[in-house]
């Protein structure tokens, strides 16, 4: 006798958040929208609401950029944090397996060193993310789906299915 998965489709029962991989191929070409800014060297324009990360290709060995939404960035450290959405992001596993060339969020671009975040670290940039940013956390959120509205403790169960990463300067 088959058994009924007791879950909706694409979520866990341990999570309730969706296991998504990769992000839905529809939203691609929204997701390149900042990257053209940025090759036409107008991405300051998005402010340090986006980063554009460049890396080699683990495979490929071809230079690759990727943009993500920058959940911080401090003006004195000049750190930034990203987290990746899905849990096979490509920009990752590369930055994994050879560290970042350059980041680069409004103004500021630099050769950086990184450092990987805890899923606590994770959970609290998103509570201080929707504390600062209420509106775009929506949007943000929405393309994962997430829920924007949740508590540090769901915050917390879902940052321990996600990677996240700070940048900082590389010292001279």
């Amino acid at each position: 006798m088959p058994t009924e998965n007791p879950s909706p489709a694409g979520l866990s029962p341990v999570h309730p958040y969706p296991e998504k991989t990769r992000a839905p191929a529809f939203l691609l070409p929204i997701f390149k929208l900042p990257l053209v800014l940025y090759r036409l060297r107008l991405g300051w324009l998005l402010g340090h609401y986006f980063l554009q990360i460049t890396h080699i290709g683990r495979r490929s060995g071809k230079v690759r950029r990727t943009i993500l939404a920058v959940l911080s960035f401090d003006g004195q450290t000049r750190e930034i944090t990203a987290v990746s959405a899905w849990n096979a992001s490509e920009w990752y596993k590369n930055i994994q397996a050879a560290p970042a060339l350059e980041v680069e969020t409004g103004t500021t671009r630099y050769a950086p060193v990184q450092r990987d975040l805890s899923p606590e670290e994770i959970a609290q940039l998103f509570v201080t993310y929707r504390r600062q940013h209420p509106i775009f956390i929506r949007m943000v959120c929405r393309i994962p789906g997430w829920k924007w509205d949740s508590s540090y403790e769901e915050f917390l169960d879902l940052a321990r299915t996600l990677r996240g990463v700070a940048f900082r300067p590389k010292q001279s």
